[in-house]
């Protein structure tokens, strides 16, 4: 009976044996699936242990290998690392978002100062005669309104002033032809203050005298009218003492101006000589209002409105200013020109204005609402400009098409939106522009 109790014992002790056996054996295949940690030397790989130690060979410390471990996924957060290294740049700097305001901004025109189309008259000769007497001496001689300019003999003045006084004289009673007679005077050239001095002396006179109705400065005798562009009106102005003010010496440069320099010279018309009805005599120019005339590109003349402020500035005066306005944008181009003409209006009584005079001059507007973004924020790369968006925390260079640059900021007009993130300074994420690869369809 006790021999069998010992050997239930041990056949007990036994099995117990082989469970732990087994459950070790299986810890340590399980430990081995998961990876075990493999000692080389770094000098010679092909020593392997699988325990610390030291190297047989050289006598260096075993480091521990790295256990083979799960293949690595690549994500869409981990893509972009893989692309070519001009297509994105990965880096950590400042950036901005446009932002889409208006910004008040200027334009630099060059321009010349001339003279008023519409204060530029012709005095013509009413009737046929012989100039007896001619009472301006020079070009660009000052007159005034009321003033004699000439005295002619005509046989149809002698003539017309005879009928009126025998119409006075015979039959004085018929008011209608008395009237008639002097309308006859008048559209021949006189004026009131002559027919009452022919009542008053009942005495024809051979000469009749011809007087200006105008202010101004006489720009020419006997020469056909001006033209309608400015590039043809002579704009020789007197010297400091030549009388009235507005106006200077000198030929505007490349105007194609054909007035005589200032000082005066003879004039066309002679005393003795004969004229023809019609026939321009004088021509005289009002200096009161002047023009500014300005080339501005054909890029910035939507830009400016009528009204829109003109700082002038004078480069033979440094530091003098003069505030106008825009008043007229031509509305046409000039065959072989890619700019228009903007005008405006000056006083001619103020002292910095010349005609003929060079100007400078700075027209302020304010742009339409658009998108900005700091100049540094694009790269100029010749043909195109470039700035990088961020995406997947990478830059890319995208294509933009830029607008106005005002300052420090520049417009955007393509390629960009107001929810985009780009980087605030270009210049900083490339080392020359043969870096940038654009994509045709980024941007």
């Amino acid at each position: 009976m006790r021999k069998k109790l010992r050997n239930s014992t041990l056949f007990l002790l036994a099995i117990l044996l082989l469970i732990t056996l087994g459950a070790c054996s299986h810890g340590e295949e399980q430990e081995h699936a998961e990876g075990t940690t493999e000692y080389t030397c770094p000098m010679h790989p092909q020593i392997v242990q699988n325990e610390p130690g030291t190297c047989p060979v050289c006598g260096m410390d075993l480091v521990p290998t790295s256990a083979q471990g799960e293949p690595i996924v690549v994500t869409d957060d981990l893509a972009f690392l893989l692309q070519p290294t001009n297509e994105s740049v990965v880096a950590d700097i400042s950036t901005i978002k446009p932002e889409e305001k208006t910004v008040p901004a200027s334009v630099e025109m060059e321009g010349i100062i001339t003279y008023d189309e519409r204060r530029i008259f012709s005095i013509p000769a009413r009737v046929g005669g012989r100039i007896e007497k001619l009472f301006v001496k020079y070009n660009y001689q000052p007159i005034r309104k009321g003033q004699k300019l000439l005295e002619v003999y005509s046989p149809e003045l002698v003539t017309a002033q005879r009928e009126l006084l025998y119409l006075v004289q015979s039959a004085p009673e018929d008011k209608a032809l008395i009237e008639a007679a002097k309308q006859k005077l008048r559209l021949l050239g006189a004026t009131e203050a002559q027919i009452s001095r022919l009542l008053r002396t009942g005495e024809a006179s051979n000469t009749f005298a011809i007087y200006s109705p105008y202010d101004g400065y006489v720009i020419g005798l006997n020469t056909t009218a001006p033209s309608a562009t400015p590039s043809a009106i002579p704009v020789t102005a007197p010297n400091a003492a030549g009388g009235m003010g507005g106006m200077s010496g000198g030929v505007a440069a490349g105007s194609g101006a054909t007035a005589p320099a200032a000082g005066g010279s003879e004039l066309p018309l002679r005393e003795g000589m004969y004229v023809t009805a019609g026939q321009p005599l004088v021509r005289v120019v009002n200096p009161d209002q002047l023009w500014a005339e300005f080339n501005i590109p054909a890029g910035e003349v939507t830009s400016i409105a009528k009204g829109a402020p003109i700082e002038i500035t004078f480069p033979q005066l440094p530091g003098e200013k003069l505030d106008a306005q825009v008043d007229f944008l031509q509305p046409f181009y000039k065959a072989g020109e890619n700019f228009a003409k903007v005008r405006a209006y000056i006083p001619g009584q103020q002292k910095l204005a010349r005609v003929g005079q060079l100007v400078s001059a700075t027209a302020s507007y304010t742009t339409a609402p658009a998108l900005w973004v700091p100049r540094e924020a694009v790269l100029d790369i010749g043909t195109k400009s470039v700035a990088f968006k961020q995406q997947n925390g990478a830059f890319k260079p995208v294509a933009v098409t830029v607008g106005t640059t005002e300052g420090d900021q520049v417009q955007i007009v393509e390629g960009l939106q107001q929810n985009d993130v780009v980087a605030a300074n270009a210049r900083f994420l490339v080392d020359s522009e043969s870096f940038i690869k654009l994509k045709e369809t980024d941007g």
